[in-house]
């Protein structure tokens, strides 16, 4: 795993490089920077593990239906992990709403790994089929109630500046919806003493470190 962590290091190195080459020309020069942002957000505050996945959530060939059944799967731990790891892109989607593919770096030597981001559109879907399976876990577990306000931030200010795009303002329903459980006070205890919210049953509802100067 490490392996592949310092191939994002080494790739992301040598974006930066080529953007401090003089005469490329402009077009070269702003590919260059694209993919230098691209590759330091892939590989910047991820662990190896986390690299790996980026594999996956880039790769066109994930069927959804088994997607979401594996995601379905998952224990709470898993889980925890999965939906810190998006949340981790949607912040930096957040910092840098610039981020765009660079299908022109692609076939670039060095720096194919471009290819191996993840778009927004997938990262948000992603995260939103996690609230969606696992609702009540996520809702109920007051250790990850500081997560779940931090992710809600960062989808509203997305929102905010993209009011009309579908999946962050689905995303926001969700996260929404995800931390009231943990913070309403208008909760009562069954007979078993676990907190139940209304009648008792969960519903649910329907993310680098340096720019190129």
């Amino acid at each position: 795993m490490m392996s592949v962590k310092n191939r994002w290091k080494e790739a992301a190195v040598l974006a930066v490089n080529r953007c401090k080459e003089k005469g490329a020309g402009k077009k070269v020069d702003a590919m260059a920077r694209q993919a230098a942002l691209l590759l330091m957000m892939g590989y910047d505050g991820f662990t190896s593990p986390e690299v790996c996945l980026h594999y996956l959530f880039a790769s066109e060939n994930v069927d959804s239906l088994v997607f979401g059944a594996a995601v379905s799967e998952l224990d709470g731990g898993e889980v925890v992990t999965l939906m810190k790891y998006l949340t981790k892109w949607i912040g930096k989607y957040q910092r840098f709403p610039e981020a765009q593919a660079c299908p022109e770096a692609v076939g670039m030597p060095g720096l194919e790994l471009c290819d191996i981001v993840p778009s927004f559109r997938v990262v948000a879907g992603a995260l939103g089929l996690v609230f969606d399976q696992h609702f009540s876990h996520l809702a109920l577990n007051a250790e990850l109630k500081e997560d779940l306000k931090a992710a809600e931030m960062m989808v509203k200010q997305l929102a905010t500046e993209a009011e009309s795009a579908g999946p962050i303002l689905d995303l926001l329903r969700r996260l929404s919806l995800t931390v009231l459980p943990l913070t309403s006070s208008c909760c009562c205890s069954s007979s078993n003493g676990v907190k139940l919210r209304g009648n008792g049953t969960a519903r649910p509802p329907n993310l680098i470190t340096e720019q190129c100067q």
